[in-house]
């Protein structure tokens, strides 16, 4: 039976169990794909590491997908990833099923807001606003039903 935790401004249920991770190396991955998944991996990390520096390109999201490219292409690169100083706590939390900050999820979902709200602002055909706001919802509702890593507490 999952057990609510309250905190500041957060109810949220957890797992006592952490989330199973499966393991995917390099090996298990088909051989003509690797090279398409590395250049995945380098280019979501290169993207990743710009956000860090510009405030409209977000680091979290690209350096997810990095990583998961990156389990699959690099052993060594992802290893470096995963064990960064900057990036490797909230890599491993995520991966691991712990969730992410605080604030990393406001920030994801201010930016996301504020993104999709734009776009579907600059267009006029319906359709495409409607799509473009129901991908909104559901993203924003992902992320906001993440848990949070209580950097305190561990």
């Amino acid at each position: 039976m999952p057990e609510i935790r309250m905190g500041v401004g957060n109810c949220e249920r957890y797992s006592p169990q952490p989330m199973q991770v499966t393991n995917h190396s390099v090996a298990q991955t088909r051989r003509w794909l690797r090279p398409v998944y590395f250049i995945f991996g380098v280019f979501f990390l290169a993207l990743g590491i710009v956000g860090v520096v510009l405030p409209l390109i977000p680091t979290t999201g690209p350096l997810l997908l990095a990583a998961f490219f990156l389990a699959r292409s690099s052993d060594r690169l992802h290893s470096w990833l995963m064990h960064h100083p900057r990036f490797g706590t909230l890599l491993s939390d995520f991966q691991a099923g712990r969730g992410i900050p605080m604030r990393v999820k406001m920030v994801a979902i201010v930016a996301m807001s504020l993104a999709f709200s734009l776009s579907i602002w600059r267009f006029d055909v319906l359709w495409v606003r409607a799509a473009m706001a129901l991908i909104g919802v559901l993203a924003i509702a992902y992320v906001a039903r993440l848990p949070i890593v209580d950097r305190q507490a561990g």
